[in-house]
């Protein structure tokens, strides 16, 4: 049986499982007219009469092969003499972003971009009803080394614990608020608009901004400007529209100026507020965190020194690489 470890000195928690045995499919299951050969899908937008399970479809949710985390399972919690010990029950699932075998953010268009935006909120509110998942992490890798190019996709991974770098976050937030009643994004965003040196490119519902202290030179943020914990309750008609065209314009510039990078993306939101452990958990997070999606370029690459990252390139520098590298509308 798979288990989560946690680690008492780091309080890290750790995944142990055995390795998996490589898929034997030749042809790629995610492209239309293959679906029989992923499991059955669990959403899709598909044109009103199309046949669920076939082509026809523009966005799919499929399970994870081989998932890390599973909902058909039970949660077991145990104590292992001084130790804790989780199964890994959650859930596992692939948002395949088109039915184009070759697209990625940086070819498909906007309306496209836009499509997979509405099915993320309509992921997490569906898992989010299950008391027991605790925190979900959507997230999206492109040319990640060691892994051949495969059908766009991005994974959610919905989990009974907290992610250990959320839970980092959302003690930052917590603590800046507990002391400045403010919510520390929002003063974030305040102190880069006014700079600008920083800001790549601002609209009326969001601050695309390299961070002040980035951990890759190109580390890139998309803030929204209006406060809000989490993204499935904040996107709106009109917000999905511009992430979109904010989305597709930032990987257009990376793949025209920077030779289309690797990166890992991932969206930034509040954990399940349905399930509290503790008395006074997320008493506070609807004031204190803000949602908002992180991008690093090549993190493969990032330089460490003892846990602290080093970085050889100017922010304000890569800001203005990036404003320059832009696409014209």
């Amino acid at each position: 049986m798979d288990e989560l470890r946690k680690d008492p000195t780091r309080g890290h928690w750790i995944l142990i499982r055995p390795k998996a045995k490589p898929s034997r499919h030749t042809d790629c299951p995610y492209c239309p007219g293959a679906e029989h050969l992923t499991e059955p899908e669990i959403a899709a937008y598909r044109p009103e009469g199309s046949t669920p399970n076939g082509p026809g479809w523009t966005v799919r949710v499929v399970p994870e092969p081989d998932a890390y985390f599973r909902i058909e399972w039970e949660l077991v919690r145990e104590g292992v003499g001084m130790f804790d010990m989780i199964n890994p029950r959650g859930a596992s699932e692939l948002v395949v972003e088109s039915p184009r075998h070759d697209d990625t953010l940086a070819t498909m268009e906007p309306s496209a971009i836009q499509s997979v935006l509405w099915m993320y909120p309509d992921r997490l509110l569906d898992l989010k009803r299950d008391g027991q998942i605790r925190d979900i992490l959507v997230s999206r890798r492109h040319k990640k080394p060691g892994v051949a190019s495969h059908h766009p996709y991005s994974r959610v991974t919905a989990i009974p614990i907290v992610f250990d770098e959320t839970r980092r976050e959302l003690r930052e937030a917590r603590e800046y608020y507990q002391y400045k009643r403010r919510c520390l994004y929002c003063d974030i965003l305040r102190q880069e608009i006014g700079a600008e040196e920083r800001v790549v490119r601002l609209t009326a519902a969001f601050a695309v901004v390299v961070p002040y202290a980035p951990r890759v030179p190109l580390e890139t943020w998309i803030v929204p400007r209006q406060h809000g914990c989490s993204f499935e309750e904040a996107l709106r008609a009109e917000t999905a529209v511009d992430l979109a065209r904010l989305l597709s314009g930032y990987f257009r510039a990376l793949g025209r100026m920077f030779g289309d990078p690797g990166y890992e993306m991932a969206l930034h939101t509040a954990p399940n507020l349905r399930s509290r452990i503790l008395q006074g958990d997320w008493a506070t997070i609807r004031d204190d965190y803000h949602w908002h999606i992180e991008i690093l370029p090549e993190p493969e690459h990032a330089n460490r020194m003892g846990g602290i990252f080093v970085n050889e390139t100017r922010p304000e520098a890569t800001a203005a690489e990036l404003r320059n590298a832009w696409p014209e509308a």
